[in-house]
């Protein structure tokens, strides 16, 4: 069966924010857990009311009553506050867990010094797309990590979509592609969308066809391998500004990179 690996496990949740959420939706919706097999905890009470009402999950406000609960304990509560968590957590957690962080910035060795026992950290850059099963998650592996580990977090990755092994030199790099990279595709949809309707399409017709559109361009890179540069020539009319383009791109994920890698500098000084 799929995902067999990660059947009947238990995930907590120390975090509950919207990527908790995207996280949490998907392993329902994908058959793979069930409500009862989770535990979210979060600060907010509101935001765990509103988890539990709408998943039928377990939740707590006590971070420690739930680091014990599952077989893979998810950290996605905010850079800053990881710290505090897993101090507070440390004596709950067990070397049985696997600990996957979402935490943006936060370096595999920071979590593994905070932690009072050898526990397997894995490093996830999560993005939304997810949510559908279509995410770009690029991973990489903390020192503790066994080979005998890489099923069950391999089987957990796979849920939400691809995901891509790396060097942890090069996470804050792949964090400004793939976890901020939706922030640039959906303007590019808003705007064909918005040209169509002005040229006459329904709203309804315009956003489909926008969307499709873009989702055909990426399956025809990743399907045929060939590259962007080469299939763009398959068009006969082209009427966009490639080098504007490319220079508002280019400095979107520099920018993107910079303030990942400042953040990372002032959590781990």
């Amino acid at each position: 069966m799929p995902h067999k690996a990660i059947a009947d496990k238990k995930f907590a949740f120390l975090g509950a924010g919207i990527i908790a959420g995207v996280f949490i939706e998907r392993l329902l919706k994908a058959g793979i857990t069930r409500p009862d097999h989770i535990v979210a905890t979060d600060p907010r009470e509101d935001r765990l009311e509103e988890l539990k009402n709408q998943f039928g999950i377990q939740v707590h406000t006590e971070n420690k009553r739930a680091a014990d609960f599952g077989d893979i304990v998810v950290l996605a509560m905010p850079p800053g506050a990881v710290k505090a968590v897993l101090s507070e957590s440390c004596q709950a957690v067990h070397e049985e867990q696997i600990m996957i962080s979402l935490a943006a910035a936060v370096p595999t060795w920071l979590i593994e010094s905070v932690l009072c026992k050898p526990v397997p950290v894995v490093r996830v850059i999560p993005n939304t797309p997810s949510l559908i099963g279509q995410g770009m998650n690029p991973y990489c592996l903390g020192k503790h990590v066994s080979e005998t580990a890489l099923p069950l977090i391999l089987s957990f990755l796979d849920v939400f979509g691809k995901s891509l092994r790396l060097e942890e030199r090069l996470m804050n790099a792949a964090t400004a592609l793939t976890a901020v990279g939706p922030t640039y595709i959906f303007p590019i949809i808003k705007t064909l969308r918005d040209a169509s309707i002005r040229l006459g399409l329904s709203e309804e017709d315009a956003q489909m066809a926008a969307a499709q559109t873009v989702l055909g361009a990426a399956s025809l890179v990743l399907q045929t391998g060939r590259t962007p540069e080469n299939l763009k020539m398959m068009i006969a009319t082209r009427t966009l500004k490639e080098a504007d383009t490319q220079e508002l791109f280019a400095h979107a994920v520099a920018d993107a990179f910079a303030k990942i890698s400042a953040a990372e500098k002032k959590l781990t000084e």
